[in-house]
């Protein structure tokens, strides 16, 4: 069964009318979302495929029955269904708020999220981290949408120090150095989410070709931590809305400048010498 999305209609209209086509596990997921659409958009996939008891794929292609390009596409027009406009510029604003005070709560927001990291994080798993990046005859990293500056920002700092760090933004090119990493190698999938399709993917083909993995994500239970040998978790509250929230970037950003600080203090001489040649190297483009 197959439905034609209309952009104007909302998608507990679109599921209702489908119901009664329905069978199986489509129609356990379909009835899940009617009776509780506002617990839907705060689950993550894997989280309702457990509430529901059927598998992800089974999510899936229940969300592409309706003409949706996936879960996630489902959710947000989902949330557009039971919530007001401006919450989905951002959860905390009111339709009165002054420019001031909208400011204000942005702020808030992201200060909260770095506290509520610092508060969660496993510091005997951090400081294995970084042992094993330190030890890494190279580290690759793997990131799609949100995570491309976080990973560009990490790829950045770690060549700086004098280590062999690989990065690109095209999803193709991730998947050919997971497939050519060695045991010798540390991956890195960033995925605030934790359910980005080539993050996941090309993080699960390095761990198959034998290499170290570390996953860094807002949810402990999502398809990235499956394939992470290390796992190390922000505390974002969850977006119904939107993953490019400055929140969840203020924190993948601190939890990765813990890794980069404490990788710099594990090597410090090697690394002073090598920032010493590429600050003289690239010194002519500054003024």
């Amino acid at each position: 069964m197959k439905t034609k999305n209309n952009p104007d209609r909302g998608s507990l209209s679109l599921i209702s009318d489908a119901l009664p086509k329905l069978k199986g596990t489509t129609q356990k997921v379909a009835q899940f979302i009617l009776n509780s659409p506002q617990e839907t958009i705060n689950l993550t996939i894997t989280e309702l495929a457990t509430r529901v008891g059927v598998s992800e794929a089974s999510i899936v292609r229940f969300s592409k029955s309706l003409g949706y390009s996936g879960f996630h596409a489902l959710k947000i027009r989902l949330a557009e269904d039971i919530v007001s406009p401006m919450m989905i510029v951002h959860e905390d604003l009111m339709p009165d708020d002054t420019p001031a005070t909208a400011v204000q709560k942005a702020m808030n927001v992201g200060l909260r999220s770095l506290e509520d990291t610092m508060r969660i994080l496993d510091m005997p798993m951090l400081g294995t981290a970084i042992q094993t990046l330190c030890s890494a005859r190279q580290i690759v990293l793997f990131a799609s949408g949100n995570s491309i500056p976080v990973a560009m920002d990490f790829d950045f700092r770690l060549t700086k120090i004098g280590l062999q760090s690989r990065f690109s933004i095209d999803p193709t090119m991730q998947e050919m150095y997971a497939t050519l990493i060695s045991p010798e190698d540390v991956a890195v999938g960033l995925s605030h989410t934790g359910s980005s399709i080539d993050t996941v993917h090309a993080l699960e083909l390095a761990k198959q070709h034998g290499a170290k993995t570390i996953c860094i994500t807002n949810h402990s239970d999502s398809p990235l931590t499956r394939y992470g040998d290390f796992c190390l978790f922000t505390a974002v509250r969850v977006s119904n809305f939107r993953e490019e929230r400055l929140d969840s970037s203020l924190a993948m950003l601190a939890l990765m400048e813990s890794l980069y600080v404490g990788i710099c203090i594990q090597r410090s001489d090697a690394m002073m010498r090598a920032v010493s040649k590429t600050i003289r190297a690239t010194e002519h483009r500054k003024y």
